[in-house]
């Protein structure tokens, strides 16, 4: 596993500069955590960001609570050098999201977006989380699920049997682990969000320059030339514009660290009651 945890910082390390650039969809749903976080009755003094990348949530989070005191943490020194640059009064810690350095109780808020499909032992970082959290402290966080990049998977089968795709997790997982760890009330859901693309090219780009091409488990190989055209020859195509499409399950997850009296604080139905 630490071979592999080298791999992930080297990845991002790289792409740090290009990263901003390419993170259509890592903008958009950290929008969209936002949005949701607005709609809660909570002023948290204390947030941490898990795997805060180059800062883009972060910032938001900034803006939307800018009495508070924010930690940004990531595996990348180069990710977290570009939060800082955007940000100096944003707090950065290096380290690794399933070992973190922090107190019980330090933080009112916790978030991660786009972070948990690259950790090997979530069970962990969820019981990290609820040691973090203050009593009444919120959890909320995205992560991919399994029919993230379904149209690359699919035209790789014609090309052979190996695995080129991570396998990602099912929403229920995380459910469940949130119960199994002390949170109260989690709330689930997911939504599927497509991006489209001129060309095969356009779309391997969009996942090189985030630093989103390592797959868990294997070398890194380079696509021959051969492979390439099969490739793209059987990537699917909007039937309407011919554009390529590029689909990221998204799985969102909030959850409380000490059980609410009513439900008030948000308009959603708790997993418990589905």
């Amino acid at each position: 596993m630490e071979k592999f945890k080298n791999k992930i910082k080297y990845s991002f390390n790289s792409k740090a500069s290009s990263y901003d650039k390419y993170s259509l969809v890592q903008r958009e749903v950290a929008n969209r955590l936002c949005e949701r976080l607005s709609s809660i009755k909570i002023k948290p003094l204390n947030i941490l960001d898990i795997g805060c990348g180059t800062g883009y949530l972060s910032n938001s989070l900034y803006n939307l609570f800018p009495d508070a005191s924010i930690t940004c943490l990531d595996i990348s020194f180069n990710m977290l050098n570009e939060v800082y640059k955007k940000n100096p009064k944003l707090n950065c810690v290096l380290s690794d999201a399933e070992n973190m350095p922090f107190k019980n109780n330090a933080f009112d808020l916790v978030v991660s977006s786009f972070t948990l499909h690259w950790c090997d032992e979530v069970e962990r970082i969820f019981s990290d989380i609820h040691r973090f959290l203050k009593d009444k402290g919120l959890f909320l966080f995205t992560t991919v699920g399994p029919s993230t990049l379904q149209e690359l998977r699919d035209a790789y089968s014609f090309v052979d049997e190996e695995q080129h795709i991570n396998t990602f997790s099912d929403m229920h997982l995380y459910g469940d682990s949130l119960l199994k760890h002390g949170f109260h009330d989690p709330v689930m859901d997911i939504e599927n969000i497509v991006i489209e693309y001129n060309s095969f090219k356009d779309v391997l780009s969009s996942l090189k320059k985030t630093g989103a091409n390592t797959v868990i488990g294997q070398k890194p190989k380079a696509i021959t030339k051969s492979s390439y055209y099969k490739l793209a020859e059987n990537y699917p195509l909007n039937d309407t514009n011919k554009r390529l499409p590029v689909t990221y399950e998204m799985i969102y997850g909030l959850a409380w660290k000490n059980n609410l009296k009513s439900n008030e604080n948000i308009g959603v139905i708790p997993i418990k009651n589905i």
